[in-house]
């Protein structure tokens, strides 16, 4: 089983990059995704696309944890009953 952690933002007004993104889990204290947004586009509503971004999946989840800058969002592959809790974004 997959499960896509989605997430959705938006810039009201100029954006301040970089923008700092870290996922968590409240079984660890390791954080899940670190990311440095460096710049991305905006459309004509203040949703990024097209964003430039280093990020750093943790090593215990690189093999089952994508990553979408854009939006935030975190996709969990091959999920375990130990991967039930709180998943956190900021």
């Amino acid at each position: 089983q997959s499960g896509l952690l989605p997430v959705s933002y938006m810039f009201t007004g100029a954006p301040r990059f970089p923008v700092w993104i870290h996922w968590g889990f409240s079984n660890t204290q390791d954080a899940l995704v670190t990311s440095l947004v460096l710049n991305c586009s905006l459309d004509a509503g203040g949703a990024p696309s097209n964003c430039s971004a280093h990020y750093f999946i943790h090593k215990k989840y690189r093999s089952c944890a994508g990553f979408f800058p854009e939006n935030r969002s975190l996709l969990l592959r091959d999920l375990q009953l130990s991967d039930s809790g709180v998943y956190s974004v900021t």
